[in-house]
């Protein structure tokens, strides 16, 4: 018998976020562009991206002719191609390896879902999944500590008390849209109504996170260029997680002293637009087009893991279980990495499960949470089950209007909103931003999962036994489908583990 060669995993990933605007923007100085062009290679004008893009601009479920594909152990390389034989065989089929997964475009098999199935009948082959797409669904609605109920909530004040941000031996990945690594200007083509033209867009870092405390990070699904981010989710769950405190800027995050790994697995239309551009495809690409791939999420899993994470943040999600997705968070767990995930916002539409938290009561390390509003109800959006582990502040504007949602500083939106007219976005400038979402719940888990390893308590699963057993009860008595074991209280689960001063 031989080894088993190694596979990719994808599955789509939504965001989990709505918008509202607040105030104040703080403009960053962006140096002039070079030459014409983009300056790094983008993945999405790639042949393998191209299909990408036009999935995603095209909002369709998967990516057609895109498969992840895990062989059973036992198995040489000439195996492994005689299984995927049974793929049509006219037509240009390439592979690529994420981990020990294997990510195939064959442009002959469109529909992925057939594909899927052929291929996991044969003997040779473990499991097979399309590559998933699953939406942003960031939906805009509308400096100061003070109106941070969401930490109060938590008891962040008395736990900073024992823990003062954690420690910058601690690296937390946000798996998202990324976070600014760069104050610059790059040049793209994009396309203006009546012709496509080069434009410079600045770009900035955000003020009140500093660039001491950013680590270089990674793009796997826009370019092989530094991280941007052009939609402003992974900014603002960022900030909940590690935003600079007691610096007289804006707002506060929970482990503030902690490092923060940038790593980008998801685009918005920004991303697209350019990407068109850069293949000279003239026309506007639909404002609400965007997500996350299953290939993309899972390589930004795994390579937070081998990088030095200690905890990872995944404010995403989506129907449909993947079971490349579930092999990437056994991988990062079991490198000691504990992950938090957003259970979804989808209540009012069906309440599905969704993945990667559905996941979470089959890892111990890895937590599903959910939503409350200021007044420690479950917040309207946020979905329910018997996956549902921890609940966390992730705001309600029915809880409080516009008060009762979680602000970050995070890209001012207004800059680059298409839906006004703008044709050429700026992205250096931050502004204070109300949003409520279970993706704002998560990371309020991250934060205080990283105070507990800067303590010392280093196990994904330690850390999560913790969490449930000093959360505060809310709903029913005991572990429930609204709450789980309850609302996190920092304070509770660093002095319950000894570490009080």
């Amino acid at each position: 018998m031989h080894a088993a060669v190694r596979p990719i995993p994808s599955i789509g990933a939504a965001l989990l976020g709505a918008v509202l605007w607040f105030s104040s923007p703080s403009a960053q100085r962006a140096q002039p562009a070079t030459p014409d062009g983009p300056a790094y290679p983008l993945l999405l004008a790639g042949e393998e991206g191209t299909a990408v893009l036009a999935a995603l601009s095209d909002r369709h479920a998967y990516v057609p002719g895109q498969l992840l594909v895990k062989f059973r152990d036992g198995f040489a390389s000439a195996d492994q191609a005689r299984a995927l034989s049974v793929l049509r065989a006219s037509g240009r089929t390439s592979t690529r390896w994420i981990g020990d997964t294997l990510l195939v475009h064959a442009a002959a098999e469109p529909n992925a879902e057939i594909a899927a199935a052929i291929l996991a009948r044969q003997p040779e082959i473990a499991w097979a999944q399309p590559n998933y797409i699953l939406k942003t669904s960031v939906t805009p609605n509308d400096t100061a500590y003070s109106r941070q109920w969401n930490l109060n909530l938590i008891n962040m004040p008395a736990a900073w008390d024992i823990s003062r941000g954690g420690s910058s031996s601690v690296i937390v990945a946000v798996v998202d849209t990324g976070i600014t690594t760069v104050s610059t200007s790059f040049p793209f083509t994009l396309w203006n109504g009546t012709s496509l033209t080069s434009v410079n867009i600045p770009y900035g870092t955000n003020p009140d996170i500093s660039p001491s405390r950013v680590l270089e990070g990674r793009d796997f699904i826009f370019w092989n260029g530094p991280v941007l981010d052009m939609v402003g989710h992974g900014s603002h769950v960022a900030g909940t997680v590690l935003q600079e405190t007691n610096n007289t800027l804006g707002f506060a995050g929970v482990a503030y002293a902690s490092r923060l790994m940038p790593v980008k697995v998801c685009v918005g239309s920004w991303e697209l637009q350019i990407a068109r551009g850069a293949l000279n495809q003239p026309g506007f690409v639909d404002p609400d087009a965007g997500g996350c791939t299953t290939s993309a999420l899972v390589n930004g899993i795994r390579y937070a893991a081998d990088n030095g994470a200690k905890v990872i943040n995944l404010s995403l999600g989506g129907p449909g279980q993947s079971p490349a997705l579930l092999d990437a968070l056994r991988y990062a767990v079991g490198r000691g990495v504990f992950v938090a995930m957003a259970v979804g916002n989808e209540f009012d539409e069906g309440n599905p499960v969704e993945y990667p938290a559905g996941y979470g009561p089959e890892i111990e390390g890895a937590m599903a949470v959910a939503a409350v509003g200021r007044s420690r109800r479950r917040s309207y959006y946020s979905n329910t089950g018997a996956h549902v582990e921890i609940a966390a502040p992730g705001g309600d504007f029915r809880d409080g209007g516009a008060d009762g949602v979680v602000f970050q500083v995070t890209v001012d939106t207004r800059d680059s909103d298409p839906r006004a007219g703008i044709t050429a976005p700026r992205f250096d400038r931050y502004a204070g931003f109300g949003t409520q979402g279970t993706s704002m719940a998560a990371p309020h888990i991250a934060g205080v999962a990283a105070l507990l390893v800067a303590q010392g308590i280093t196990s994904p699963a330690a850390i999560e036994a913790a969490l449930k057993q000093l959360a505060t009860d809310l709903g029913s008595p005991g572990r429930d489908d609204d709450f789980g074991h309850g609302l996190v209280d920092a304070r509770a689960v660093l002095r319950g583990l000894g570490v009080a001063r």
